[in-house]
Order: C-alpha cells, then structure tokens, then sequence
C-alpha cells in the first residue's frame, strides 16, 4: 500500500524533525519540511505533491501560515491542510477556518491525536474531491444537453439550468439529468416547473397548493406526500425551503436562458 506524503510546514527545526519522526512511525511519508513561504513553494516546484500539509500558523518572515494556506488553495486546490499551533485562542481559530482547514492541533501534538486528525482529513477531502468532479461532470452533461436540445431545432423550447447538473424545459416541463429524463408524475412536474418560473424566488404553500390543485381540495398531508416523493427524486438541495416564507428551486447563476 503506498504511503500517503506529508509535507510539514513548521519554522522550528527541532518540532519539525521531531513531527518527521512520529510521521515516520505512524505509517507516512514525510516530503520535505520547510519553514517558510519561500521555502514551501521551492519544494513545491521540484515537483513534491504532498497528500496532505501540516502548516505552524506562526512562520518566519512576513507570510503567516493562513496567508500561505490561502495561497496554496490556489496552486494545489484539493490537497488538505492540518494547521499546527501553540496558540488555542478563539480568534486564531476562527481565522483558521477562514481557509477551510480540515484540522487544527494545539502543540504539543500528542501522536494519536495527530494520527486521527490526519486520517479524518485524509478522507474528507478524498470525499470533497469525489464530490466536485461529480459536480462539475453533472453540469458538463447539462450543458451538452441544453445544446442538443436547442440544436433540435424546438425554439419554443426554454430550457433553465439548475445546479447539481439539472436541466428543466419549461415548454414540455420534461427535468433532465445526466442525458436522462427523471421520472416525474403530473403534479411532480407541475409543482418544478411552478419553482423554476418565479427565477429563484420562494413560493409560498398557498400559492403551490392554488396553481396544482386547482379544482380540488389540497391538505397538508397532501401536500407534504408531494414535496417529500419531488425531494426524494432529486438531489437533497435542488429544492430549499424556509420557514414562513416558501421554498425555492435552485438555480445555477450561469444560466441566462430564463424566460
């Protein structure tokens, strides 16, 4: 099984050597240590590609481990920083989470503890990871979709592109995903098309309630047994709602083709 690389990033030699060795012991490869900025990007240009950094907030020179972290958020995205400190004060952690950090140590870093929080961020960004590729594969897909439908040569047609890689025509209140229809009965599709229609805006339960059940009585469990079999079919977040105010469908804000 390959081991997974650790860079640490940590302007005390001897805390930095002796993170080495615990890493060593524990089943991981240290790539290199570096106590700066400078540092940190020399390593990064030799070509080291680190599974995971452990960055000292407090570094040498004028770049804080948070402003580093913020940066390298930039060069390698998805790779999961654990941020080592002495200082446990709140506002230093808030400032930590400020750059997505998957953990937060104080010093001295007890060897299990260490253990644990690298594990868990390990598979946690693996997860996030997974996540954004399906995400952004989803909305290719959609986007091909909106350009085979339009190329078949139904103008009438409006097609609204929502997130999680949904597409709905409004003219035939068909949802897509992924090239596929999604299997939605009449009131199903009413009540999307109803959400996608008001561009982002919530609709209230009456006003859901008096454009699908038009000529007939709609009661709550009526109405609940809609929304939940609709919320069911589709992604847990393609549909939100609020308490008081009404639920909304969500939109992708590149989408320009709203009627």
């Amino acid at each position: 099984m390959t081991k997974k690389k650790i860079l640490i990033i940590e302007d005390e030699s001897v805390i930095a050597l002796n993170l080495k060795e615990v890493l060593i012991d524990l089943g991981y490869e240290p790539c290199g240590i570096a106590p700066s900025r400078y540092k940190t990007l020399a390593l990064l240009e030799k070509g080291i590609k680190p599974d995971l950094i452990l960055m000292d907030i407090y570094l040498k020179g004028t770049v804080t481990g948070i402003e580093l972290a913020k940066e390298l958020k930039n060069i390698i995205p998805d790779i999961p920083v654990i941020f080592l400190t002495a200082n446990s004060e709140i506002s230093t952690i808030k400032q930590a989470t400020s750059c997505y950090a998957y953990g937060y140590l104080i010093k001295p870093v007890k060897e299990r503890e260490l253990q644990a929080n690298i594990e868990l961020a390990l598979q946690k960004s693996s997860l996030d990871v997974k996540t954004k590729e399906e995400l952004k594969s989803m909305e290719n897909v959609a986007k091909i979709l909106e350009h085979t439908l339009e190329e078949s040569g139904n103008e009438k047609s409006t097609l609204i592109t929502l997130k999680y890689g949904y597409v709905f025509c409004i003219e035939t209140k068909i949802l897509y995903l992924k090239e596929e229809m999604v299997n939605l009965t009449v009131k199903e599709r009413d009540l999307v098309a109803l959400l996608c229609q008001q561009k982002g805006s919530y609709v209230s339960r009456e006003q859901i309630e008096h454009s699908i059940w038009v000529n007939e009585p709609a009661g709550e469990a009526a109405f609940r047994s809609l929304m939940f079999r609709v919320r069911n079919k589709l992604h847990k977040d393609l549909i939100v709602n609020r308490n008081n105010i009404g639920y909304k469908i969500a939109r992708n804000p590149s989408s320009s083709r709203d009627s």
